[in-house]
């Protein structure tokens, strides 16, 4: 009897080691599944926030992009106004007359309107890939290469435009004694109206041209229809 007790006693303790076994297994499992429920949660909720933060920086990159535009169809339109000035003083047929009745004729090649593209947008857009490492989004890695590339090009064309005018001024300062009667707006000094029929004056004015019309101009229509695509597409992602 005694030998039987003790079997049996064996045989309980083995099943109640097996159900404490089987608790504690199924305990882990649910905290497991919690920390996985938990996780997936946590990650939702970043990703959430995430994308509102996406959002938001897209909408000031929206604001700069309209401010840039507005920007560029103003130097669009500048340029183009002074376009017929140029055709006019780089002809053959240009004499003292024509400087006098067209006064804008003596500043062409000292005159600019540069300016710069807005950057607080791009730089929420740049900070956002570097943390998030997202730029695989198409819209977001078509701003940043795009605006990488013009703003290189603009800033390169403003620098070649500056040193050109500076390059002009220089040389009036240094060899022209009337400068100082051009830039107070007086015009009557014959040494400066020969100077201005001379050839080494269009070949100034045909440079600065040139950099106007043959870099500037043709950047700004691309920069111009970029602008315009893109906001186009930001419209069409805000709104979503």
């Amino acid at each position: 009897m005694s030998i039987f007790n003790t079997k049996r006693m064996a045989a309980l303790s083995k099943k109640g080691i097996f159900k404490y076994i089987t608790y504690g297994i199924g305990e882990i499992i649910l905290v497991v599944i919690g920390i996985l429920i938990a996780v997936n949660i946590n990650n939702k909720n970043q990703e959430r926030n995430a994308q509102k933060k996406l959002q938001s920086y897209l909408q000031v990159y929206q604001q700069d992009l309209e401010q840039d535009t507005l920007v560029v169809g103003q130097v669009l339109k500048y340029v183009d106004d002074r376009k017929e000035f140029f055709k006019l003083f780089l002809s053959d047929t240009v004499t003292a007359q024509t400087y006098q009745k067209n006064l804008e004729g003596f500043g062409l090649v000292l005159s600019y309107s540069p300016f710069k593209l807005q950057k607080k947008g791009i730089n929420l857009l740049e900070n956002y890939v570097n943390d998030n490492e997202t730029e695989q989004d198409t819209l977001i890695s078509r701003i940043l290469t795009n605006y990488r590339a013009f703003d290189n090009l603009l800033v390169e064309t403003n620098e070649r435009i500056g040193d050109d005018i500076d390059n002009n001024l220089l040389y009036f300062k240094e060899n022209e004694p009337w400068i100082a009667d051009l830039l107070m707006g007086r015009i009557s000094n014959p040494d400066m109206l020969t100077y201005f029929l001379s050839d080494s004056y269009r070949a100034r004015l045909a440079i600065h041209s040139t950099l106007i019309y043959g870099n500037l101009e043709p950047m700004l229509k691309g920069l111009q229809k970029y602008n315009k695509e893109t906001l186009e597409m930001l419209n069409k992602r805000l709104e979503e």
